[in-house]
């Protein structure tokens, strides 16, 4: 009897860890304005509406190599980069920072590749609301988001990339792109 209560208790327990891990999906991804490394304002969902997007957030600089994991030696090898899907990269730095954007958009220049420029946007200002709503739970991983052509988010990817993962990623992107 015992047994069977503790396996009841599991079962809801899971149950409601998967309803409270995936209220994000099916959502439009949250309006995020900030500015591109090139100096083009940008405004999320907004910008990718029409194709498949994947947007890899941030919001410690630490996070760079987890998304390294997942864009740089595997998306844009496979998709490109803004050809058959988008990609962009939101640095998510808090309000008090504002005032030295120069000084750290420049920095990133150094170290971000010129072709992605244009797709990597960085946003400088209040973070609560979005720790939120893209359900953040962990500040210094990468959140790897992939929304529909209408800015829906169909998933979401958090961590270091895995071989698993990365298959899940690119079957759902290629069958958004169908």
């Amino acid at each position: 009897m015992l047994f069977f209560l503790i396996k009841i208790s599991l079962s809801f327990i899971s149950f409601l860890l998967l309803l409270t891990c995936s209220w994000y999906l099916n959502k439009s991804f949250p309006k995020i304005e900030g500015i591109s490394l090139s100096g083009n304002d940008v405004t999320f969902p907004d910008i990718v509406v029409g194709k498949p997007t994947v947007l890899a957030v941030a919001f410690r600089q630490k996070a760079q190599q987890c998304i390294n994991s997942w864009v740089v030696d595997e998306l844009l090898v496979k998709y490109g980069v803004n050809k058959s899907i988008n990609y962009y990269e939101i640095p998510m730095l808090g309000g008090q920072y504002k005032m030295a954007r120069n000084w750290i958009d420049g920095g990133m220049r150094g170290g971000v590749p010129k072709f992605l420029h244009d797709y990597t946007v960085t946003y400088y200002g209040p973070l609560r609301s979005y720790f939120k709503s893209l359900d953040i739970s962990n500040k210094g991983d990468c959140y790897m988001y992939v929304l529909d052509s209408q800015g829906i988010v169909v998933d979401r990817f958090n961590g270091y990339s895995t071989e698993e993962n990365l298959k899940k990623m690119y079957s759902l992107i290629d069958s958004l792109n169908e």
